[in-house]
């Protein structure tokens, strides 16, 4: 079994390595998952999974930009994991329609047009209107005396599960049903060859809609997310599924992807030892480090409509291909001494949020918030250790960080 198909059965993938080695810990870098893939050809094939494998960062670029890879691969992707031979479940079907809709995962012109209707929620000007926001609600998540904070389940979750409901337009009620919503989507998104994840996943896109539709029942707030849904809905310019479908893809993407950075942004600086050279650079610069040597999502799928030529290799028309932004990020030709964490590093561009036309909607807001959740806890606590283990757990393949405690002090105290 290869090391792609190991990772999509949910298996734990092979260590790399880590310059921040510590004896007895079970995982050394926080971002060994995919870096041991840098070890092969920044191009592949994987035999066992029947997918093709790009981890060079000049390949990933052209790869996220080549008008012959598609975004649509829930409509067309197929991997071997999908054949009734493997175990998939014979119908051919990935997802769901509803997540096949998201923008995301639609080419121009269907994509540029659903993403034009909530790029002003992402805007320069809505982006500087929420920072207040987002600093009283980590103001009031960091205000409880504690010997110890879980980055995770006391400030990361809450917060960026209420920063994303206040930007929609969702009542602050439905924030604490994100959690519960967000693993058995991203399950559904890798794992969809699984009847049971398929089944949990239909269940809570089920549960994310009919939230909507409450809210659309009541008065939203004029300019959120859902009243600017529901205007281009009644000027006849989407229809109602694509109401639940943006929605729902902006409730995923803006919980899940950044209450995981900012998790993955604490773990590094601790983990690298780097949390007064965090401070020193300051948050603002410190971020794109942090988004560099951690990323968030790991890696995206496109499918070939046609024959693309990259590397010396030829993709052809119907392969399904893995683009490996993680590993990327890591890139030794790109980057020096990659795998160390240096939050005063001048970058000229990573590949955490894509590139080219899908480039992150919601990227602004994830610096955001992981900016104001560093600068917060630096105004606190100008030293800062792990109180336990960092506790992950692999989910359908993917590695999620549940609990990260810490707790912190002022070198007067020290």
């Amino acid at each position: 079994m290869s090391d792609a198909q190991r990772t999509a059965q949910g298996a734990a993938p092979r260590t790399g390595r880590c310059p921040y080695h510590v004896p007895g810990r079970a995982q050394a870098d926080p971002c060994t998952d995919y870096l041991h893939l840098r070890d092969d050809e920044s191009v592949r094939w994987d035999e066992d999974l029947g997918v093709w494998l790009v981890t060079g960062f000049r390949e990933v670029t052209e790869l996220l930009r080549h008008p012959s890879l598609s975004a649509a691969w829930p409509e067309q992707g197929r991997s071997k994991l999908h054949t009734p031979a493997e175990g998939g479940s014979g119908d051919g079907s990935r997802t769901s329609e509803l997540v096949r809709r998201w923008f995301m995962f639609n080419d121009d012109p269907a994509h540029a047009d659903a993403r034009k209707i909530v790029a002003p929620l992402f805007s320069a000007e809505r982006l500087a209107a929420a920072r207040p926001v987002v600093e009283k609600l980590v103001d009031e998540l960091l205000a409880p005396e504690r010997d110890v904070l879980d980055v995770m389940e006391d400030l990361a979750v809450p917060l960026s599960s209420r920063v994303i409901c206040h930007i929609l337009g969702l009542p602050d009620d439905v924030a604490p049903r994100l959690a519960v919503w967000a693993p058995d989507i991203a399950a559904l998104l890798v794992a969809d060859y699984l009847p049971e994840v398929v089944t949990r996943g239909y269940q809570a896109l089920h549960e994310v809609t009919a939230a909507v539709d409450d809210a659309l029942r009541g008065e939203v707030p004029e300019g959120s997310g859902l009243w600017l849904l529901a205007q281009a809905h009644r000027r006849g310019e989407i229809e109602l599924q694509d109401v639940w479908a943006t929605a729902s893809l902006l409730i995923y993407a803006g919980f899940e992807t950044t209450s995981t950075f900012i998790g993955k942004a604490v773990r590094a600086a601790l983990h690298a030892g780097a949390w007064a050279e965090v401070l020193e650079a300051g948050p603002t610069a410190a971020v794109e480090e942090l988004l560099r040597f951690d990323t968030s999502v790991q890696q995206l799928a496109r499918f070939a409509t046609a024959p693309v030529d990259v590397a010396g290799h030829r993709i052809e028309a119907g392969d399904l291909v893995l683009i490996m932004l993680g590993a990327a990020n890591r890139s030794p030709a790109v980057f020096d001494d990659p795998d160390h964490l240096r939050p005063g590093r001048e970058i000229r561009r990573h590949l955490t949020f894509g590139f080219g036309a899908h480039y992150c909607l919601g990227a602004g807001l994830a610096r955001l918030e992981t900016e104001v959740v560093l600068r917060r806890l630096g105004a606190r606590w100008d030293v800062v250790e792990e109180a336990a283990v960092p506790v992950t757990r692999s989910h359908y393949g993917l590695t999620v960080l549940e609990h990260l405690k810490v707790r912190g002090g002022t070198r007067n105290d020290a």
